[in-house]
């Protein structure tokens, strides 16, 4: 939804564009939510791929579609991650 003009749930053209989700943790610090793909196989100090969650959010039916933005880099330590 976040390339697109419309919701793809109801049709409405109020999208609200590339916000962040955030996560409080302790003492309410804030953390972006992200994804992380593990792409070592070592027992401590692994190595990841990493990419910020970014949400479209519709302002008519709420309808929400999450996506990063290097989902090319994560395909590939995804594919790196299941060879493991």
């Amino acid at each position: 939804m976040s390339t697109q003009d419309k919701c793809s749930v109801c049709g409405s053209n109020k999208l609200m564009h590339d916000l962040t989700i955030v996560d409080h943790g302790h003492m309410d610090a804030k953390h972006d939510l992200s994804v992380h793909i593990k792409t070592s196989d070592r027992l401590i100090f692994n190595t990841f791929k990493k990419s910020k969650l970014n949400a479209c959010i519709c302002g008519s039916c709420g309808s929400v579609n999450l996506s990063v933005n290097n989902p090319q880099e994560l395909w590939q330590a995804y594919l790196k991650h299941k060879s493991l």
